[in-house]
C-alpha cells in the first residue's frame, strides 16, 4: 500500500524557510529549467503550482466571484463546502480555499495537471484567469513529478552536476528521502525520492514541496 508522506502543510501568509521570510516572485525563477530537465530524463507523471493572494473584497464576495466564474466558464465542479471549491476543465484539477485573514480574504488557488504538454507557465496563465484583478500581493508556489525510468538512476547527483543546484541538507524518510537545496540564483529548491510498489519517484518544488506524497 502506498505510504503517504506529508511533506509541507498549507503555508500561510509568511512562509519562514531557514529563518528569513520567503516570498515567492516570477522574477529570477529557475523552476522553467527544472522543468524542461525532468521532463527530458523522466517520466512525466504530473506537475502544478499554488497561489496565494489576498483581497479587501469580503469572503463571501470573493467565494461568489470565484463560483460564478467556474459555472460562466463551464468548469466542472465537483464539489463546494466550507468556502472551498474543487473543479475540473480540460484535465487540470481546481482546489480553491478561501479564509478570513484579518481585516482581508486570503484566497489559496491550487492546479494540479497530468498532460506533460501543459506546463508551469501555462498554469500560471490559467491561475490569472481566476485570480482577482484587485489583488493586494501575491505568491506562486511550483512543483514537476517525475518517474524514474532507469535502475541506479542517482537523481540527486544528476541534479547537482546537470542543474548546478546545491544541496543544504538530506532526511531520509521511511521509502526515500527529502532534501533541500538551493540553484544558483539562490532559490529555494525541496527534492524527494519517494518509493512506491509502482516504482521510484521525484518531485522537486520551488521554494518547497506544497503537495503530500
Amino acid at each position: 500500500m502506498k505510504k503517504v508522506f506529508l511533506i509541507f502543510l498549507l503555508i500561510f501568509s509568511l512562509l519562514v524557510i531557514n529563518n528569513k521570510e520567503y516570498k515567492c516572485e516570477a522574477k529570477n525563477n529557475d523552476f522553467e529549467k527544472i522543468e524542461k530537465y525532468v521532463i527530458d530524463n523522466y517520466d512525466f507523471v504530473e506537475n502544478g503550482i499554488k497561489v496565494e493572494y489576498t483581497v479587501s473584497e469580503s469572503l463571501k464576495n470573493e467565494y461568489l466571484r470565484i463560483k460564478e466564474l467556474f459555472e460562466r466558464n463551464n468548469y466542472l465542479i465537483n464539489i463546494e463546502e466550507n468556502n472551498s471549491i474543487n473543479a475540473e476543465k480540460d484535465g487540470i484539477n481546481y482546489d480553491v480555499n478561501i479564509y478570513k485573514y484579518g481585516d482581508l480574504t486570503k484566497v489559496q488557488i491550487i492546479l494540479i495537471n497530468n498532460d506533460v504538454n501543459k506546463i508551469e507557465k501555462d498554469l500560471n496563465e490559467l491561475s490569472k484567469e481566476i485570480r482577482s484583478d484587485n489583488f493586494i500581493n501575491e505568491r506562486y508556489f511550483s512543483f514537476i513529478k517525475g518517474k524514474i525510468n532507469t535502475e541506479g538512476k542517482k537523481p540527486i547527483d544528476d541534479l547537482e552536476e546537470d542543474l548546478h543546484l546545491k544541496i543544504k541538507e538530506s532526511l531520509n524518510i521511511n521509502n526515500g528521502y527529502i532534501s533541500e537545496a538551493i540553484s544558483e540564483n539562490d532559490q529555494d529548491i525541496n527534492i524527494g525520492r519517494i518509493k512506491y510498489d509502482t516504482g521510484s519517484y521525484l518531485i522537486i518544488g520551488t521554494p518547497v514541496i506544497f503537495v503530500t506524497y
